[in-house]
């Protein structure tokens, strides 16, 4: 999440430049804003709905009802509703990603108002291997900092609307921030090839370290343990972002990635797989939830099953519909 962060601020600048701020942010509006709407109502409420009305001990419930009282909370809380579960249940779910991409372009819209362009000329080498070294460490230390009150997994409304989990948060801010500063001055396609290389072995690596440590390593109690385990994960983390959002971006074209009918057609595809996959996967979950076969089977068709029938669906449904090329 951390190298589409570090994306969606590269190609923030040139954006704003190129439209004006009136028409950034209307565009902005619209391919942000129109989907996490939409979203939020069509689908976001599926999984909490369905939980309702697939549970026998419970009265049934239209998904209008589930949507204008339960999730929104326009009505009485029932009396069946879990005492552990939140009330209203209103989230933006998977979609969380889009409301940050729209606050970050308004927040740039308006320190574009106060600030004049950046040409680029300050800074215009692409970072170093100890510029990069060092913004892995200082990325460590602020994530473990905030994960002492907020670990992972834990979500908040700042703001009472903005959906976010701080503990990811350090990494997500500074990568957009980054990116803003390295679009102008071209840092992706002037990084040394073998500068990104290296970055991108040390992402890879560590990634394959991360998951043998959490396979191999048993759960413990001890505070002092868990601390520097943490402390651990936060480095690693913060190393193997590094290398992915230097390493990835800048081999893709020296790997031959993005070129092709093939990648194209999945380039064009990509944005609305990422709104509509949810209720294809969870499709595919309640269909195969009493099938004759073993757990890590289903788990297989399932996967095959949710990559192939997005695609599709996006391909040659939601994009041939009016108007959802200017979306999507």
């Amino acid at each position: 999440m951390g190298m589409f962060f570090f994306l969606g601020g590269y190609f923030t600048p040139g954006a704003f430049d190129r439209k004006g701020a009136a028409t950034f942010l209307s565009d902005r509006a619209l391919r942000l804003g129109a989907p996490l709407a939409l979203g939020t109502i069509l689908i976001v409420p599926l999984p909490g709905w369905s939980h309702i009305a697939l549970d026998p001990t419970l009265p049934p419930v239209s998904y209008w009802t589930y949507l204008t009282r339960d999730f929104f909370g326009w009505g009485p809380k029932p009396d069946y509703w879990p005492p552990t579960e939140r009330w209203p249940a209103f989230n933006f779910g998977h979609l969380w990603f889009l409301e940050h991409l729209l606050v970050y372009a308004v927040l740039y819209a308006a320190c574009r108002a106060i600030m004049p362009p950046d040409d680029g000329k300050l800074w215009r080498q692409p970072p170093s291997h100890l510029a990069l070294a060092t913004y892995a460490i200082l990325l460590a230390a602020a994530t473990f900092i905030v994960r002492l009150w907020y670990p992972q997994n834990r979500w908040i409304g700042f703001l009472h609307f903005i959906q976010m989990e701080p503990a990811h948060l350090p990494q997500y801010l500074s990568l957009f921030a980054i990116g803003v500063f390295a679009g102008p001055r071209r840092w992706l396609e002037t990084m040394p090839t073998r500068r990104a290389l290296v970055w991108l072995a040390i992402g890879a690596g560590l990634a394959l370290l991360a998951y043998v440590l959490a396979a191999t390593t048993a759960p413990t109690r001890v505070a002092a343990d868990d601390t520097s385990r943490q402390l651990r994960i936060c480095t690693i983390e913060a190393f193997i972002c590094t290398g992915m959002c230097v390493g990835l971006p800048v081999l893709s074209p020296e790997l031959g990635l993005g070129a092709g009918r093939a990648w194209q057609a999945l380039a064009r595809n990509v944005f609305a797989i990422y709104v509509f996959h949810f209720p294809i996967v969870l499709l595919l979950q309640w269909a195969l939830i009493d099938a004759p076969m073993p757990k890590l089977m289903r788990l297989f068709v399932t996967v095959i099953g949710a990559i192939v029938g997005s695609f599709a669906f996006t391909e040659f449904i939601v994009l041939r519909l009016p108007f959802a090329r200017r979306i999507f």
